[in-house]
């Protein structure tokens, strides 16, 4: 073997070695990276759960509110709200 075929064996060495290193670098730093994205997920998803959950209990304590005052309302009170809140479109 000749000096230059020992060289040329050993840089063949050193760029393989640098590769091995850089393709495991980005492994790692991809399941880093997986992990990261995957708990914001779940954050994101905790978040929109409880938001959810607070928008119904306010929802069911206005329906329940609403439910109180009608009780409390007479017949023809309860008739007068309705026609006086809702209307159909384009009834007038």
């Amino acid at each position: 073997m000749s000096i230059i075929e020992m060289i040329l064996g050993g840089l063949g060495v050193l760029v393989a070695a640098a590769l091995s290193g850089f393709v495991v670098g980005n492994i790692r730093g991809s399941g880093k990276t997986e992990a990261k994205a995957k708990q914001q997920r779940t954050e994101e998803n905790a978040a929109a759960t409880v938001a959810a959950a607070e928008r119904k209990a306010e929802v069911t304590k206005e329906a329940s509110n609403v439910q109180q005052s009608v009780n409390h309302m007479s017949g023809d009170d309860v008739d007068r709200e309705l026609r006086d809140t809702w209307k159909r479109p384009g009834g007038g």
